[in-house]
């Protein structure tokens, strides 16, 4: 009887699982101590917001800054406060609540979310991942409104947190690891219970410490299971230090 072939992408993926097993914890207790602020940062992610809510504000800053997107988000919330109020705005109405001429042009496509919805005769942002995509929103709009929105057990996946995953996990990664895969990693690394808190403190901990240019490996909390770090970052000078 012939042995079965192990072939180059088995022995990837037998790694990345081991991997997660090895550090799965450790990145769950690290996030969810995260303190950076999260939900006070990005109001529209803590519990009780509607769907609506996290749309707008994810839109936001899925287009601007953390402090442009909030102070935008309120503004916005004020002048529309529910999705028939957003239909009857009219431009200038829309201009005035973005506030920053940058921003104007998003408030067409945010209105024509919500008209579609309204034209569908849907009443209210929907709880379905396929009506959602349907209106022309992106995975992570679609699963930010899912969690944050609804209360779905979801990864939440940036760009921020795509880059966090892909260097917490290089050495069993690929150098551009397809979008599918850092999802599942993210969906693997869920934790049974607070998700959401999980999500909002993930994207903001990818967002402020492991940022693009210069990521402040000595304030992560999981510097120690970091492929990346441990190729990059002296870490015993940073742990002596500590």
């Amino acid at each position: 009887m012939e042995r079965p072939t192990v072939t180059k992408e088995s022995q990837s993926l037998q790694k990345l699982t081991e991997a997660l097993g090895t550090k799965k914890g450790r990145i769950q207790d690290g996030v969810l101590s995260w303190a950076g602020g999260s939900i006070a940062r990005y109001p529209w992610r803590r519990a009780g917001s509607t769907p609506y809510e996290v749309l707008i504000g994810e839109i936001l800053i899925g287009k601007t800054t953390y402090a442009v997107a909030s102070r935008v988000y309120r503004l916005f919330l004020r002048r529309f406060p529910s999705l028939n109020a957003l239909a009857e705005a009219n431009e200038d109405e829309l201009a005035k609540a973005l506030d920053f001429s940058y921003m104007k042009r998003y408030g067409a496509f945010i209105k024509a979310v919500i008209q579609d919805l309204l034209n569908k005769g849907i009443a209210k942002v929907p709880s379905d991942s396929y009506a959602l995509r349907a209106l022309g929103l992106q995975p992570y709009n679609v699963n930010a409104i899912m969690c944050f929105g609804y209360g779905f057990h979801l990864a939440v996946i940036d760009s921020n947190v795509s880059r966090m995953l892909s260097r917490l996990f290089c050495n069993s990664l690929p150098a551009q690891p397809p979008r599918g895969l850092i999802q599942a990693i993210g969906e693997a690394l869920l934790p049974d219970r607070n998700a959401a808190q999980y999500n909002a403190n993930l994207l903001d901990l990818a967002d402020q410490i492991c940022n693009f240019g210069r990521p402040l490996c000595a304030q992560c909390l999981m510097l120690d299971v970091c492929d990346h770090a441990s190729v990059c970052v002296d870490i015993s000078s940073i742990q002596n230090k500590g």
